[in-house]
């Protein structure tokens, strides 16, 4: 899947954007381990139904099982942040308040908050591309389209913002992509550096991508394909909504 038609950054190129890891679409308090896969992998090699609450949304245990881990990415370089409710934290509220969701999605602190999360992120073992991915499992339904459309509504009325560290993204809405019951995409640009992120919507469960390349690169922003595939894949055979 390709977002507004454009493609991979090479590696050497993506070096460039290390400077701005201030401001991911991803990226609030992490606790992580590098390669630390292994208890998701364990985790996945158990059965689904121990992983969800009554039969219905996953729980946390469930939700990190279905995270991708090496055995679905062998070619990735995985590092796995900690679990919980909330993975980050709300710092000084966005200015103005409309663009709220689209920072609330970078701290990883979404609202409505969620009943369990869980976050890693990958780079191919060949490359520094990173791509961050947080999943949320929510209690109904409804609460994770309200997530969609709180999220879509900021990224087409949100052309720019302060943000909790007082810096000044700008914010570009692309069309919707296509996996999932229902996606957003989105582009913030920050200090040459853009930040793409697609907010996957299925059944009570969300999946966030975010992954950065310099603006000035013509060939900037191709979404990770295979890393999306994998991680819905997954996510769904594993929530039994596939």
């Amino acid at each position: 899947m390709r977002v507004d038609g454009l493609r991979r950054v090479p590696a050497a190129v993506a070096m460039l954007a290390a400077a701005a890891l201030l401001a991911g679409c991803g990226g609030g308090d992490e606790e992580s381990t590098d390669g630390g896969s292994g208890a998701a992998a364990e985790s996945s090699r158990k059965g689904t139904s121990e992983g969800k609450t009554g039969g219905g949304p996953l729980d946390a245990a469930g939700l990190e099982s279905a995270a991708v881990a090496e055995a679905d990415l062998p070619d990735y370089t995985f590092t796995v942040f900690k679990q919980g409710t909330v993975l980050g934290t709300k710092g000084k509220p966005a200015d103005p308040a409309a663009c709220q969701p689209i920072e609330d999605i970078r701290l990883r602190s979404p609202e409505p908050a969620p009943a369990a999360a869980a976050a890693r992120s990958v780079h191919p073992k060949t490359d520094i591309q990173e791509t961050e991915i947080a999943l949320y499992a929510y209690a109904k339904a409804a609460d994770a389209e309200e997530l969609l459309t709180r999220v879509r509504e900021a990224a087409k009325g949100c052309t720019g913002y302060e943000d909790d560290m007082g810096l000044n993204p700008t914010v570009t809405a692309l069309a919707d992509p296509d996996p999932g019951d229902e996606a957003v995409a989105y582009q913030r640009e920050l200090s040459g550096t853009a930040h793409w992120c697609q907010v996957v919507r299925s059944g009570p469960h969300v999946a966030v991508f975010s992954w950065k390349s310099p603006v000035a690169n013509k060939k900037a922003g191709e979404a990770p394909d295979e890393v999306i595939t994998a991680q819905l894949k997954k996510l769904t055979e594993t929530a039994g909504t596939g």
